[in-house]
């Protein structure tokens, strides 16, 4: 029995040379965090280049592409802290989680983004005859209970007060035309 745990972290410690540190901390997310932020800090400078005129008021025409390009480099820096958090799970949880159908598979992932993708299609079929209000309280029950959420009046209650609530915020708040339905 002890040469076979001496063996399994013999296995271990090859395949985290294999590897390598790079390849362990490297993933696409990182990656893209790394990708964005450049980009960000390229619009930064883009942006800070833009001629200030007599008739500019206090921010000034770069002050929103700024700003844009400050929330896209904080937003790339979350994608590198959650993948950095993320690398630190050890590789026999997440083979586990894989083994289980809960870990993120490429099948595992496609399935779960053509699901969500079929809603918002339905959406977008009923919008127009059942209203704004109920095809969103349609849409929020299908995706909560397409992740897992059991019905209960928690989710209901959820379900046709985020209804409501965006139809307040885009209808009163926006002003925005949404399709009423068969409720006209």
């Amino acid at each position: 029995m002890p040469h076979q745990a001496l063996r399994v972290n013999v296995l271990r410690v090859l395949n985290e040379k294999k590897d390598g540190p790079v390849k362990r901390y490297m993933d696409k997310d990182m990656a893209a965090g790394l990708f964005l932020i450049a980009l960000g800090a390229i619009y930064y400078f883009m942006a800070d280049a833009i001629p200030r005129s007599l008739l500019s008021d206090r921010v000034g025409a770069d002050g929103f592409p700024k700003l844009l390009a400050v929330g896209l480099m904080a937003f790339s820096a979350v994608l590198i802290i959650q993948s950095l958090l993320r690398n630190r799970v050890s590789s026999v949880q997440h083979e586990e989680e894989v083994r289980q159908g809960e870990g993120d598979g490429d099948g595992y992932k496609f399935g779960k983004a053509a699901g969500m993708l079929s809603i918002g299609i339905a959406y977008l079929l009923i919008v127009s005859f059942a209203g704004y209000v109920v095809s969103i309280a349609l849409l929020l029950t299908a995706a909560l209970l397409y992740q897992g959420e059991p019905v209960s009046k928690k989710m209901l209650l959820t379900a046709v007060l985020g209804g409501v609530f965006f139809w307040v915020f885009f209808v009163i708040a926006l002003r925005t035309p949404m399709p009423a339905g068969i409720w006209s």
